[in-house]
């Protein structure tokens, strides 16, 4: 950094040679000092030593000059630096301009000629030292300013990796839910299914009916799909972003279809309900998961059982219709209200017509996940008092 610069201005070269010792005296090597005749040349070497990076820290001038005066000069040398200490020293300056130099100059002391040299000395040792303690203090609000900005980025930035990491908190902390959920909604179907064949082999105690293998089958089969429905799902959380994972195998799906009747029959004896499985036995083979399609049975019959009253009928067909599968389940039971239709494919939704809440809502919200990742749309015709009719389709290949 450059020395600060004082400029002294008068048009009596005598006066500005005793400015000039008496300046070199007080101030030393401290500052440059620079000289000028008049107003105009003083103007010219200021904006000279600025277009230098020179810092103009005091100008000394007088009133009275040829052109214009001192406190004019002033007034231009503090719009032009506001920080440039300004000192007019003068015998025969009136009031007005005086008053003139502190409203527009921010004039900073009057001396009057002749001065002493005590006088002077004090004053511009004083003003020098007020500059240099102003731009240290500026300087270091400055570097205070920068280093705010600087830790407000730093903080914006931080809050930001926080906002972002909270956001995949509660991301986690959802799939877990759905997960929990899922789970509770999934294995309640076995799991019944396996406390109602207890129930069932309790009322054979005491009678002489020995225990069949066919039982035993069904409940060994029910406590391997309740292992497998956790694997399954375990693998469906896992591969949240890329879907539902699917194992094709070429499937019958009539005989696919009276196996689902046959595990669901503890329920519907429950509920004194007929389920007819109408699915023709010459269908073509269709190439699906077959441990996830069983789901969607599964949700839409127990679907009927729940939110009907007991004895209804429940029929199972498919047909093939330009290309694809069309698979239905239909009961004769007491319909869907438009308004619940609009949003029963969501997830968490449930019925107000359900006799016994024993899910969460996303029984139909699985269901359609699960076709759609086969390729396939699901929909329901019903009104209220009419039935319902749950339908999918299936691509042959």
């Amino acid at each position: 950094m450059s020395k600060p610069v004082v400029i002294c201005v008068d048009d009596e070269p005598t006066v500005l040679e005793s400015l000039k010792i008496d300046l070199k005296r007080v101030l030393g090597d401290s500052c440059l000092i620079e000289t000028a005749e008049g107003a105009e040349e003083a103007l010219e070497l200021f904006e000279e030593l600025q277009s230098e990076n020179y810092e103009v820290a005091l100008v000394l001038a007088d009133y009275i000059m040829p052109g214009l005066k001192g406190d004019i000069l002033l007034q231009r040398i503090h719009d032009r630096s506001p920080q440039t200490l300004n000192i007019m020293i003068s015998g025969q300056a009136d009031l007005e301009a005086v008053s003139n130099a502190l409203r527009n100059a921010r004039l900073y002391r009057y001396i009057a000629k002749p001065w002493t040299p005590e006088d002077v000395n004090l004053t511009i040792a004083e003003a020098v030292q007020n500059y240099l303690k102003d731009r240290k203090l500026e300087a270091q609000t400055n570097k205070l300013k920068e280093l705010n900005i600087t830790l407000e980025v730093q903080i914006q930035e931080r809050t930001e990796q926080l906002q972002q990491k909270m956001e995949e908190l509660e991301k986690l902390s959802c799939l877990k839910d759905e997960f929990l959920h899922a789970v509770t909604h999934d294995l309640r179907t076995p799991a019944t299914g396996t406390l109602l064949v207890f129930r069932r082999l309790q009322k054979l105690v005491s009678d002489p009916i020995p225990l069949t293998r066919s039982m035993i089958d069904r409940m060994i089969e029910s406590s391997e799909r309740q292992l497998k429905l956790l694997d399954c799902l375990l693998q469906i959380q896992l591969s949240d972003a890329q879907g539902t994972l699917l194992h094709y195998e070429p499937t019958d799906l009539a005989a696919f279809v009276s196996a689902i009747a046959a595990d669901l029959e503890p329920f519907t004896t429950e509920q004194q309900a007929k389920l007819i499985n109408a699915v023709p036995p010459d269908l073509p083979l269709v190439t699906i998961d077959p441990f996830q399609l069983r789901r969607v049975f599964e949700n839409l019959i127990n679907n009927s059982l729940k939110h009907n009253p007991p004895g209804i009928c429940i029929m199972i067909c498919a047909s093939v219709e330009d290309g694809v599968v069309r698979c239905s389940v239909e009961d004769n039971g007491t319909g869907i209200p438009d308004l619940e239709k609009v949003s029963m494919f969501e997830r968490y939704t449930q019925g107000k017509r359900a006799r016994r809440s024993l899910g969460v809502g996303l029984g139909l919200y699985l269901s359609r996940q699960i076709i759609q990742a086969h390729g396939g749309e699901i929909g329901v015709v019903s009104a209220a008092g009419q039935g319902a009719k749950f339908w999918f389709t299936l691509p042959l290949k």
